[in-house]
């Protein structure tokens, strides 16, 4: 590979680039959890009104504890590829670029379930499900 060492500082860039496409992906996935879960609690809102059984709220907690876990997993590869990602850049951009892609064990799922992104988010929809299960 020391053939294409004039081109190394452009793959690097490359390398740093597909790292943050990585990222991205896990973002917005992340999101697409967030709105999903939130259609899914606000269609079980309504039909607990329309049919008048409250009760039914309660089928969203485990609904919205598994979009949790879910999101988290996201949260803790996101994490791990930012770290990645902070590495790279680090390193001198002559250096030669291996191309490797995968995500630092730098995160744990409880650290990212405990993250205000997450525990704030699905925290404050299971407060709303028990609220408006136990006053409707």
């Amino acid at each position: 590979m020391s053939e294409f060492r004039e081109k190394w500082p452009e793959m690097r860039m490359k390398h740093l680039e597909l790292v943050q496409n990585a990222i991205t992906r896990m973002g917005t996935n992340s999101a697409g959890l967030k709105g999903y879960c939130m259609g899914i609690v606000a269609a079980l809102i309504a039909l607990a009104g329309a049919i008048e059984k409250p009760r039914i709220l309660f089928l969203g907690l485990p609904i919205i504890v598994a979009f949790a876990v879910l999101d988290a997993s996201y949260l803790v590869l996101e994490r791990g590829f930012r770290d990645q990602y902070n590495e790279l850049r680090l390193k001198p951009l002559e250096s030669e670029p291996d191309f490797h892609i995968e995500p630092k064990e730098s995160a744990t799922l409880a650290d990212a379930l405990l993250s205000w992104s997450v525990l704030g988010f699905y925290g404050a929809g299971i407060l709303i499900v028990v609220a408006v299960g136990v006053f409707i």
